[in-house]
């Protein structure tokens, strides 16, 4: 048995900590708050699935699906801007998120890429007048003002990916994009 006394040990700094490479993905739903469950669940599932296929072989650290429920008059007004087909009932999109981040965080990060594509169309008039009501699942004391909400994904590190991870993460775009044409 060692003497504890005579071993000497290092304790992590910062620096010296290793961050988990891998992109955690999250598939934004901007969903129509008035459909049928059963049309979200297949929406849905379509969805995964052309993630999981994206993704193939890359390294993820996890997946998920968040929702950003809006609507239906924001969501019909967004269907036509986009000239959708009346049955589409949920827009997705993949983004990377850093590994780290714990659940209620990462779907805070997740609603917020989804508002910043909606509020984009909004603010160039695209969204006919239609009043978007965004209402982000904040984690208790964080402020809904969106600089606030940006500030604290920030602060979180929500989007601190490696080199890995992005190059990871631009493959797994590409996939998803392509599967869409």
């Amino acid at each position: 048995m060692q003497d504890a006394a005579n071993e000497t040990t290092e304790s992590p700094t910062p620096d010296s900590e290793k961050r988990d490479p891998r992109p955690f993905l999250v598939v934004t739903a901007l969903l129509d708050s008035g459909a049928r469950p059963a049309a979200v669940t297949r929406s849905h599932g379509d969805a995964m699935e052309r993630a999981y296929v994206s993704a193939g072989s890359e390294p993820m650290a996890g997946l998920d699906l968040v929702e950003l429920p809006i609507s239906p008059a924001a969501f019909g007004a967004l269907r036509k801007a986009l000239s959708l087909d009346d049955g589409v009932v949920g827009l997705y999109d993949v983004f990377p998120l850093a590994a780290h981040l714990d659940g209620p965080v990462r779907t805070v990060a997740g609603q917020f890429l989804a508002a910043e594509a909606v509020w984009g169309l909004e603010e160039q008039g695209q969204l006919g007048g239609v009043p978007l009501n965004v209402r982000l699942d904040l984690p208790k004391g964080w402020d809904r003002d969106p600089k606030a909400v940006h500030e604290k994904l920030v602060e979180a590190g929500a989007l601190d990916l490696t080199a890995e991870g992005i190059e990871a993460f631009k493959r797994i775009k590409g996939a998803w994009d392509q599967s869409a044409a």
